[in-house]
């Protein structure tokens, strides 16, 4: 196990104020106490090698990139960035091979304030590597994944003080059966507990898998990715939140970006809201943009924000982060905004 850093590191604050809106139905009455209650944040952790090119390279060519980086990658992993730069208290939970790339990691993650006391050192196993092409000309990712040899985090890894948390947030993985377990222990810890003090947990369902239907009726918030939602047949972001909604349990909500087109959610028996994109002007790198997207949506809903200003706010910051290279950059964008509640004391479902 590692220790966690003792202070956060670099800029917090922010600025950006959303509209008021006519959405209170939908509103979090109460923001999370953050000061005694982090966001943690499950998934698989690896290594992407960026290569940022001038074009995409042809077959069978040799050429030079304009540069090369290291930076950690991994849905939940870029998720706990985003919202370690927002500003909000945040671990990270998954394995991390005891390979060469630990230091590395380690270090990266007390350099974002990110604390992985809890994560799971596994010994001869090899760290997942993603290598990631970046087109100057149009902005496109092309990632080539090895994914390692390191296992998925079980249900015995998970091995926590649900106490501690106020948001628990799941990258759907293979391994969906064990989430479901963890997800379990959650709404156990949940049912003796004041409606203010429950943890909230969402679950993200990005790739086509078909372990991951499992998680779809087990957490309050849902994000389907526009990837997932055209696999089961829905072309828009209206369609698919229609879709997936009677699939979702009762009092949660499904939420799905659709990329340029902005993005959606519905309350299971209420409206859709539809938001649109909020461009940045000039693509520069989409690497992470639907984790910056459910990080900053995330956030506002820890906050207060009714549900269409959480929208706005999560397009707002995905825009940002597609008009600049990784993440480190909206440390100095204005991301911030006002809370919105309709002044009920129920809580922050």
């Amino acid at each position: 196990m590692f220790l966690s850093p003792q202070t956060k590191i670099g800029s917090r604050n922010a600025a950006i104020i959303l509209q008021q809106n006519s959405f209170s139905l939908f509103s979090i009455s109460e923001p999370v106490n953050m000061e005694t209650n982090r966001i943690l944040c499950l998934g698989k952790l690896c290594v992407d090698i960026i290569a940022e090119c001038e074009d995409f390279p042809q077959e069978d060519s040799d050429q030079r990139c304009k540069r090369q980086r290291w930076q950690r990658g991994g849905n939940a992993n870029n998720t706990s960035t985003v919202l370690s730069i927002l500003g909000a208290p945040v671990e990270y939970l998954g394995t991390i091979a005891n390979s060469h790339e630990l230091g590395f990691l380690r270090d990266d993650y007390q350099r974002a304030g990110i604390i992985i006391d809890n994560c799971v050192i596994v010994d001869n196993c090899s760290c997942p590597v993603s290598l990631v092409l970046l087109s100057s000309v149009s902005g496109s990712r092309t990632i080539i994944h090895d994914s390692g040899s390191l296992p998925e985090l079980t249900h015995k890894d998970f091995q926590v003080d649900l106490g501690s948390y106020a948001w628990v947030h799941f990258e759907g993985r293979p391994s969906a059966a064990e989430q479901v377990k963890m997800l379990r222990d959650i709404d156990n810890h949940n049912a003796d507990l004041e409606e203010n003090d429950r943890i909230t947990t969402s679950v993200e369902l990005e790739k086509n898998r078909p372990a991951l239907a499992q998680l779809i009726d087990k957490a309050d918030y849902v994000f389907i990715s526009k990837d997932y939602a055209t696999a089961h047949g829905f072309y828009s972001k209206e369609d698919a939140v229609e879709g997936f909604v009677d699939k979702i349990r009762e009092g949660a909500t499904v939420i799905c970006a659709w990329g340029e087109d902005g993005a959606c959610a519905k309350p299971k028996g209420e409206p859709t809201i539809s938001v649109p994109a909020i461009s940045p002007g000039t693509i520069i790198d989409t690497l992470g943009a639907g984790d910056t997207f459910n990080a900053a949506m995330i956030h506002a809903l820890c906050k207060g924000a009714v549900l269409q200003s959480a929208l706005t706010f999560a397009c707002k910051v995905a825009g940002e982060k597609c008009g600049m290279k990784g993440f480190s950059g909206l440390r100095y964008t204005d991301l911030s905004f006002e809370a919105e509640s309709d002044g009920s004391s129920s809580g922050s479902k």
